[in-house]
């Protein structure tokens, strides 16, 4: 099953991380479904979007919902917004703070969580201490630029999961799924061609 992505969005993804992170939302089902993104083209978020938009289609996850942050992104908002296809089922925020007013007690947690946010690796590690609060056995957490060394890819550093890293696998109330590598040689790598810097989908036990 692969989703087409319009020619308008772009985004920093790979092709391959893009249909990971569908294939993820639409196996899950999710019934609440976050996304912190980066504000760069909006590629994740129609990947979520229409996974969720697909199953809808199919006669499930019917009362789902995405919730996705992403600041600057104005043009994904009026594609997504304009199109009967993801109206119903979306609503964007400016900033991933505006979660804390989303999330209570009357609200049910979300079950998918999607991270791709700036290169900072105090947030990243304090918005999932937030979200991991929240989140119940079965939520799936993925999130983009898993590496925190040079990754192949384009032989750069990413700050974004520098601090996240070590204390997500430092917990035991979490196991990976599945994991895409940023590094030559390592799977969807090979010695040729580098087509990941690390995506990584975890589920809480």
């Amino acid at each position: 099953m692969k989703s087409i992505l319009p020619e308008s969005l772009g985004g920093q993804m790979s092709d391959i991380e893009r249909q990971k992170l569908f294939e993820w939302v639409y196996d899950s089902e999710p019934l609440i479904t976050v996304e912190v993104g980066g504000g760069e083209g909006g590629g994740s978020t129609f990947q979520i979007a229409e996974a969720l938009a697909k199953l809808k289609d199919e006669g499930k996850c019917e009362p789902s919902i995405f919730l996705t942050a992403d600041p600057y992104n104005n043009e994904a908002q009026n594609l997504y917004l304009g199109c009967d296809r993801y109206k119903d089922f979306m609503k964007f925020f400016s900033y991933s703070s505006a979660f804390r007013f989303v999330f209570n007690e009357d609200f049910p947690p979300p079950d998918f969580i999607f991270f791709d946010g700036p290169d900072k690796a105090d947030f990243s590690l304090m918005e999932f201490i937030y979200f991991d609060e929240l989140a119940e056995s079965g939520c799936k957490f993925v999130c983009h630029d898993w590496e925190t060394g040079v990754r192949h890819f384009d032989n750069k550093t990413c700050e974004k999961a520098r601090l996240l890293r070590p204390y997500l696998e430092s917990l035991d109330t979490w196991e990976t799924v599945e994991y895409l590598s940023g590094m030559r040689g390592e799977w969807p790598n090979d010695q040729d061609e580098v087509i990941s810097v690390g995506l990584i989908c975890m589920v809480k036990k």
